[in-house]
């Protein structure tokens, strides 16, 4: 029983943490990200005071500090535009609550397994991508646990169903959808591994399960899904395709080509049976893939959202000044577009993007020195965020500050230094 509890109240938290919910129970103002947030910074306390000293490493300084340049930048922009939208001026604080939890997460995953590394955390990650996919099932067909999930988390499922939308505990909409892509590159990066990690081998199966599971469910509550589907199946082709040295393929390739199979052709099966028998499983079907069901019966990829997109929403600043500094308004809709490279601009103008750019370039390249063959990952996650912008405002950096937070691969040379400051000169002075 206690090898069930543990690893399940440790989904639980890493849930809380990548599809944040607020309680009806809960004041307004706090949702579990905050709470998880709150628990890594206490933990992180304790941990200096025990060891007397604060140590960061400095992948994180630069990249709090690039955070804090962000913010300082749209405050500026905030402040000559006269105008009170501080979305992004606060982002510092955004990056803290995100790290904080983080901590927090790897620290209970830590104490559990010993030892958190990229392989663990993507278990876990996708263990709670598939049961948020399985509680949307339910909640979308079977009304007492849709009852049940509506009585305890406020504001989202009215507006999921005026729209609807399908919906987990916390899963829903683009938010949802950019979990689901970054999870999916996490676990084609392990598939990808395959080869080079013996431990991995016997998860080969699991991971291209869940990774069908999540490509279809995901796309059904969000789109957005597709993006990491993409890059994902991208990233295991360009790992499996190539031909070994001499013309042949290897025998793990084969094998691997045979579980792909075998796995396509039954989830593809699965998938028409349901479509024949089920009209709500055809509706949410038809909504996760409509650009492919348009493609073959229209001979036109489009989707409803894309069209909508294309002809309205490429919204850019009227005046030199708002190019370059913007207009520093974000919030409320109020320019009626969502792709991010609009809004961005429109609020802190052209300085302010690259700034943010060069944020999230920095935070997904310094992981390639702290694991092993994490080049490709890396451009990924850069592919992922710049992808992602082109339809919605949102960034990645949960996943960054999670890498940030756990263990090295053993073999890897950790070329970044430690910054350290002792707690008891700090109070000294």
């Amino acid at each position: 029983m206690k090898k069930f509890i543990i690893p399940t109240l440790l989904g639980i938290l890493v849930s809380f943490y990548i599809f944040q919910v607020q309680f009806r129970f809960l004041p307004p103002s706090l949702n579990t990200k905050i709470i998880v947030a709150a628990i890594g910074v206490f933990l992180f306390a304790v941990q200096c005071i025990q060891n007397h000293e604060i140590r960061l490493s400095r992948r994180t300084l630069i990249s709090a500090l690039i955070a804090v340049a962000f913010s300082l930048w749209c405050l500026f922009s905030m402040t000559a535009n006269g105008t009170d939208d501080d979305t992004y001026a606060t982002y510092w604080i955004s990056f803290a609550t995100w790290l904080g939890g983080a901590y927090a997460v790897c620290y209970f995953i830590r104490q559990r397994h010993h030892r958190i590394d990229l392989e663990l955390l993507t278990r876990y990650m996708e263990c709670v991508c598939i049961a948020q996919c399985v509680i949307a099932l339910m909640i979308d067909n079977i009304p007492i646990v849709k009852r049940i999930v509506d009585s305890l988390i406020v504001g989202g499922p009215e507006f999921y169903d005026s729209i609807n939308r399908m919906y987990g505990f916390g899963a829903a909409l683009d938010s949802g959808g950019v979990v689901f892509s970054v999870v999916l590159v996490l676990i084609a990066h392990q598939i990808a591994q395959w080869r080079n990690q013996e431990e991995n081998k016997k998860y080969l199966t699991n991971y291209l399960i869940a990774f069908i599971i999540i490509t279809v469910i995901g796309n059904m509550i969000a789109r957005t899904t597709t993006v990491g589907a993409i890059i994902g199946l991208g990233y295991i082709l360009f790992s499996y395709v190539r031909i070994q040295r001499g013309g042949y393929i290897s025998g793990q390739n084969l094998r691997f080509y045979g579980i792909l199979a075998i796995l396509v052709f039954a989830a593809v099966f699965i998938s028409i049976s349901l479509y024949n028998s089920s009209p709500i499983f055809r509706d949410n079907l038809r909504f996760a893939f409509e650009g492919f069901f348009n493609w073959a019966e229209t001979g036109e990829f489009s989707t409803g959202s894309t069209d909508k997109l294309n002809a309205v929403m490429w919204i850019w600043p009227e005046d030199t000044r708002s190019w370059i500094i913007g207009t520093g308004l974000f919030g409320d809709y109020v320019y009626s577009t969502d792709i991010g490279y609009c809004r961005f601009t429109l609020y802190c103008g052209l300085v302010g993007l690259v700034i943010f750019s060069i944020y999230f370039l920095f935070n997904h390249l310094s992981i390639r020195s702290k694991f092993r063959h994490s080049n490709l990952l890396a451009l990924c996650f850069i592919v992922l965020t710049f992808t992602i912008w082109l339809k919605v405002a949102t960034d990645i950096f949960f996943i960054d500050a999670l890498l940030f937070c756990i263990d090295n691969d053993p073999d890897e040379i950790e070329e970044t230094k430690e910054v350290k400051s002792s707690i008891e000169d700090f109070v000294v002075q």
